[in-house]
């Protein structure tokens, strides 16, 4: 099946952000890339900032598709340790996911549509580490009086922040900081 102009565009938008970055990626490069006349990205987007909201959107999704992998029946701790396993196949196999995102945060410093969108990816992140890993049960064998809130936000700094690490310098130090993650899904009470 054929994709239409707009998911072109789409495409092409964050293939070409992955690649060069948004200061440094045109309207222009995007037409071509997608192969379509520059005026059909204001027709579909409006301007560059609606496409980079649409790309915000296209994040958000391609999260939501990572995290169908989690099942009802998997323990909060095996939960944990598959959202780090999730990070460390995106980190391998996608990072252009990752440097979109970092881009987009970068962006969202300054524009106050973009920051509202951004920080609802990471609410929405948070919130299901919440939900899924830091449960009540895990808390209480953790000894933690942290809230469930206060650790899905450390949890997620901590990946956000090695994933970094791994981007600018891929090592297999930063890619195992994430395995060392997993330390707190085996601090389990015995």
């Amino acid at each position: 099946m054929e994709k239409s102009q707009e998911e072109k565009i789409l495409d092409a938008a964050y293939n070409v952000i992955a690649r060069e970055g948004y200061a440094q990626t045109s309207l222009r490069q995007i037409a071509e890339e997608a192969q379509v006349a520059l005026s059909q990205i204001s027709y579909h987007y409006q301007n560059k900032e609606g496409l980079l909201l649409a790309v915000v959107r296209r994040v958000a999704n391609r999260y939501s598709e990572f995290v169908q992998g989690l099942s009802p029946e998997m323990s909060p701790w095996e939960k944990g340790a598959y959202f780090i396993q999730l990070y460390q196949h995106v980190l391998t196999k996608e990072p252009e996911l990752f440097r979109v995102l970092y881009d987009l945060v970068g962006l969202a410093l300054w524009s106050e549509p973009l920051r509202e969108q951004v920080a609802e990816i990471f609410q929405v992140i948070i919130d299901q580490f919440a939900t899924e890993v830091f449960t009540g049960e895990v808390l209480q064998e953790l000894g933690s009086a942290y809230s469930p809130e206060v650790l899905s936000g450390l949890f997620l700094g901590g990946i956000f922040g090695i994933a970094v690490q791994f981007l600018l310098e891929p090592k297999e130090t930063a890619y195992s900081s994430l395995d060392a993650l997993n330390l707190i899904f085996q601090l389990r009470k015995r």
